[in-house]
């Protein structure tokens, strides 16, 4: 669960010598005040809650956010090493405290959004993914966008991918306030304003046949990427969203781990989680209104405590997943907008696919939780 960036009570730190904030908890991007940078903080395998290196978002292995006043270079790999260049001052800290002590003026933002250029390693989320991408990242659509021949329209088409008909009202209005906003403060407004954006903010990203420019802002639960094409003759914009909680789970798991940089240790690890012959650890969790306001997660449950806090809960958005050896997560049941279904993606995961235990714990749950809640017309097939 992501945390509200104006409401945190943060560690003071000192990073590559600048002064900065700290939390080991996720920011909402979205609540970051203008004049922050936001960073996470990735741990070792060995010891995931020791911070190594900085990062613009950690997946595996989070170890910490960081609130900084100036941004912080990242090299094309990436990431930056840390290398004891985060000191911990020994006081804590809100961010209104911060500023008063450093002599900062916090700004009030009215709701604008926290939009970033984007690195040139991330230039490849911009344009178009191959299905499997699209899965592995959780894509929800695009919107194409284009301001007419006068640049001063306003045209727009969605293109959603398999993975948007799991989003309902709640994203549908949290989308509309982004382009909204986008449209009065940011680069979306017409063609002039686009390409003055683009002149005086950076994001310069490779590809397309003139000079494409990328920008990436992020609320609690979703990516927003987009793409200016600050010319005449053609599209304008791509506005690109992803899952960011469901890319988590997805990249937890063995498809990832190339991409991840995970240690030969941390490759191992996964690697014995898909061995049959080894005992194992299963740590189940439900989420109660997930992806809505007053989301909840549970984790460390048995089989049974989970079964019975799933069936007990009266919400439209929950799932029900198991943890294999703190490292290969999956989720089972989903109640999406109040359809509940079976999700296969087990059957698809090394860490899964072949282990009786997971077995056993799928013929329990369709039993356990069809007779318990047959109203509910469980359907029985795959995502």
């Amino acid at each position: 669960m992501s945390v509200n960036a104006r409401e945190e009570q943060y560690e003071h730190v000192k990073l590559f010598g600048k002064p900065a904030l700290f939390t080991d908890s996720r920011i909402d991007r979205s609540t970051v005040p203008t004049g922050f940078y936001c960073y996470d903080l990735r741990g070792s395998d060995r010891d995931p809650g020791k911070p190594v290196a900085l990062e613009n978002q950690v997946v595996v292995n989070h170890a910490g956010t960081v609130l900084a006043t100036e941004p912080v270079t990242i090299p094309k790999e990436g990431f930056r090493r840390l290398r004891g260049k985060l000191n911990f001052l020994g006081e804590c800290l809100t961010i209104s405290e911060f500023c008063e002590e450093h002599g900062l003026e916090l700004k009030v933002d009215n709701g604008k959004l926290n939009l970033r250029p984007a690195s040139s390693d991330k230039a490849g989320l911009f344009f178009a993914l191959s299905k499997e991408q699209d899965a592995k990242l959780a894509t929800i659509g695009h919107l194409r966008i284009d301001f007419g021949s006068n640049g001063h329209e306003f045209w727009h088409t969605w293109w959603p991918r398999d993975y948007e008909k799991f989003h309902g009202s709640a994203f549908e209005s949290e989308l509309k306030r982004v382009v909204d906003a986008l449209r009065e403060d940011g680069p979306l407004e017409n063609l002039p304003t686009m390409s003055l954006y683009c002149t005086s903010h950076g994001g310069e990203i490779e590809g397309g046949w003139r000079q494409n420019y990328g920008y990436i802002v992020e609320t609690e639960h979703y990516r927003y990427c987009l793409r200016c094409n600050p010319g005449p003759g053609d599209y304008q914009a791509y506005l690109t969203v992803f899952d960011l909680r469901q890319q988590e789970l997805n990249m937890k798991n063995e498809a990832a781990t190339q991409n991840l940089g995970l240690t030969e240790a941390g490759k191992q690890k996964l690697k014995n989680a898909a061995d049959p012959t080894l005992s194992h650890s299963y740590a189940w969790f439900v989420y109660q209104d997930y992806n809505v306001a007053g989301e909840k997660l549970t984790r460390g449950l048995t089989l049974q405590e989970a079964i019975h806090l799933f069936n007990e809960m009266d919400s439209g958005n929950k799932r029900l997943g198991v943890t294999k050896d703190d490292i290969a997560t999956v989720d089972i049941v989903i109640t999406l907008n109040g359809e509940q279904k079976f999700s296969k993606d087990y059957t698809q995961l090394a860490s899964f696919s072949s282990d009786p235990v997971i077995a056993l714990a799928v013929e329990t749950l369709r039993n356990e939780i069809t007779e318990q809640t047959p109203e509910q017309g469980m359907k029985m097939g795959g995502m």
